[in-house]
């Protein structure tokens, strides 16, 4: 009985030692939190429009950053049957058939219009027939990232 006793006048004492602890870790949070930090909208890569992207210095690493690494387009997860991994990338995306909207081709060169991907980065829900735009869970590529990738595709979309 003593135990019951001395364990119920420690557990409020208990108590408000750790709502003190939580209190003081949130207020040490607020004063240390950088509030006028800007989001990197480009995730590190240069915000600039690149007139003749090359696949490989200008396209590939939009993908690395944004899609492929630690995201829906891996190796591991392949979301969509589409792998944006350098290794396969190319061949994933140039002339292929969506899964997702079987008419469309995914990359067309030449023709950035009528190409899936263009449709999946782009602002216009209609254009994506209702599908969320890409990259999911993440802030929409840079308007100079998708006119790079629309002028590599309106330029043949090469694999340089």
């Amino acid at each position: 009985m003593w135990t019951w006793k001395f364990t119920a006048r420690l557990r409020p004492p208990v108590r408000a030692s750790h709502a003190t602890l939580i209190v003081g870790l949130l207020g040490l949070g607020i004063c240390c939190a950088e509030f006028d930090t800007v989001v990197d909208p480009a995730f590190g890569l240069p915000d600039v429009v690149v007139e003749t992207p090359s696949f490989s210095a200008d396209i590939q690493p939009i993908f690395d950053k944004r899609c492929s690494i630690g995201g829906c387009h891996s190796l591991g997860t392949g979301q969509a049957g589409l792998i944006l991994d350098a290794s396969v990338s190319y061949d994933m995306l140039v002339g292929v058939q969506s899964r997702r909207r079987p008419e469309f081709v995914r990359v067309v060169p030449f023709d950035a219009p009528n190409s899936w991907l263009i449709h999946m980065i782009g602002p216009d829900p209609a254009g994506r027939f209702g599908l969320s735009r890409m990259p999911l869970s993440s802030t929409p590529l840079t308007p100079n990232q998708i006119a790079t990738i629309t002028n590599w595709i309106e330029q043949g979309a090469l694999r340089n």
